[in-house]
């Protein structure tokens, strides 16, 4: 347990909506297509890219926080307690970067319920 949150359970339906969303190859926000899902994604190349250099990228983003003027962020759904269940997907992906860099691993996690509530940063992250 780490910031105050407790371990997430692993959905395979947040799984599938989430490997619905990589499939598709754009590298952008679902914006609620896909249900009321908090989401991160993240993309990278290379051998050594994985779901864990994904997830620390996310949590990376702690360093950035400033619990008085509390904005969205990946760190801050990592995290969020009152979302209690994730499911992720990994597409490769051509047209995310540059094509002399290959294909992307393009990471996306779905969280429920979600959060990045506005209005309750204050009871959902602690740093």
């Amino acid at each position: 347990m780490q910031h105050g949150a407790s371990a997430l359970t692993w959905s395979d339906n947040l799984a599938s909506k989430a490997q619905q969303w990589a499939n598709g190859c754009v590298f952008q926000h679902s914006g609620g297509s896909l249900g009321p899902f908090g989401e991160n994604l993240a993309a990278g190349t290379g051998d050594s890219y994985d779901i864990a250099a994904a997830v620390k990228s996310w949590t990376d983003e702690v360093s950035q926080y400033d619990p008085n003027k509390p904005v969205p962020s990946h760190f801050t759904q990592v995290v969020w307690k009152a979302s209690t269940q994730v499911g992720c997907a990994e597409a490769s992906c051509d047209g995310i970067f540059d094509p002399s860099f290959g294909k992307a691993k393009f990471f996306v996690c779905e969280y429920s319920p979600q959060g990045n509530v506005v209005g309750e940063f204050g009871q959902n992250v602690q740093v």
